[in-house]
């Protein structure tokens, strides 16, 4: 059966795509494992405009390095190269924004391809869609909104730093510079990126606008904002600092009694959208004929996108009476 299968050119002309599209993936996943690169500090200049690494993964093959510029324009048209970009940086992956879109597309075209050629069973088409199509935006998202709440959990705790080393006749640089080198990453090596561009002779306000544009943090741009307003009318920088700490405490804690207040909201949202799929999975596996018309005939085709769009509504409907801006 595989060999009459491999016979057709198109379904053999698929795996083929989908196996160079998985060593693709492969490859770039170790280099960003096993990148060993040391974080910003003064002797890395490669690094200064904050960018992320350039990965050389694919500059080997003149083909896919064609293919690459291909995509990147094509996404650049499109306006997606740049929020890509963004994306990366703010999740501090050492990955050219052409290269991950080339790989997604490959990923997310091929892959779902062949397994509707070769699968039978719905479920496994519906489980590689998901994990080819679905999740990679979602981890991607998952890891800046990781990093992004790290580095705000760090800012007050790095601003009173600075502000009682100010205190001690520091200048701002000094001060700043002793703080990127104490703290842990994310925020020092933010602040390391910041440093070493103010040393080569970027001004501090640009270093730290596009620090707050790479991180997307309203905490961070409040205190860049601060610092930038104190440079140009002058006053105590270490006081504004400790005041700028504290609201952002405060802040934090209301964040922390409306996310206990709103918790069972958050429960029944997600319990609205893991229970029945669950259910149906548990129902499958103790009694598959009872469930197979529901993924073998139209009618059950209907019923599960009818339900799939209601768990959707649903889940939005209760996300947005729970959320609550502070």
């Amino acid at each position: 059966m595989i060999a009459a299968v491999l016979a057709d050119p198109i379904v053999a002309g698929c795996i083929g795509a989908a196996v160079v599209s998985l060593t693709i993936v492969t490859v770039v996943l170790v280099r960003i494992i096993t990148d060993k690169s040391e974080p910003v500090d003064d002797g890395t200049v490669a690094r200064v405009r904050g960018h992320h690494r350039m990965n050389d993964a694919f500059d080997g093959s003149p083909m896919l390095r064609r293919a690459i510029e291909v995509t990147a324009n094509l996404a650049e048209r499109r306006g997606t190269l740049g929020s890509v970009e963004r994306s990366l940086r703010a999740a501090d992956i050492p990955m050219r924004p052409a290269e991950v879109i080339f790989a997604y597309s490959l990923l997310a075209v091929i892959v779902p391809a062949v397994s509707i050629l070769l699968l039978r069973s719905t479920m496994l088409i519906i489980l590689s869609f998901f994990v080819f199509v679905v999740l990679p935006p979602l981890a991607l998202r998952m890891a800046v909104s990781r990093r992004r709440k790290k580095f705000v959990k760090q800012l007050p705790d790095t601003l009173i730093t600075l502000a009682g080393s100010l205190r001690a006749g520091r200048s701002f640089g000094q001060a700043l510079e002793a703080v990127a080198r104490e703290m842990p990453a994310p925020m020092g090596r933010e602040l390391r990126k910041v440093v070493a561009e103010v040393r080569l002779g970027r001004p501090l306000t640009e270093a730290l606008d596009d620090a707050v544009e790479r991180i997307g943090s309203p905490d961070f741009r409040w205190a860049a904002l601060a610092i930038q307003i104190q440079a140009e009318v002058g006053g105590n920088l270490a006081e504004l600092l400790n005041r700028v700490a504290e609201t952002m405490r405060a802040r934090s804690r209301l964040k922390g009694e409306v996310k206990s207040l709103t918790a069972e909201g958050r429960a029944s949202a997600g319990m609205l959208v893991i229970l029945p799929p669950a259910l149906g999975a548990v129902m499958y596996v103790v009694n598959p004929a009872y469930m197979s018309p529901m993924f073998t005939q139209t009618g059950g085709h209907i019923m599960l996108g009818i339900s799939v769009a209601m768990m959707f509504v649903g889940f939005l409907w209760m996300k947005k009476i729970v959320t609550i801006d502070v």
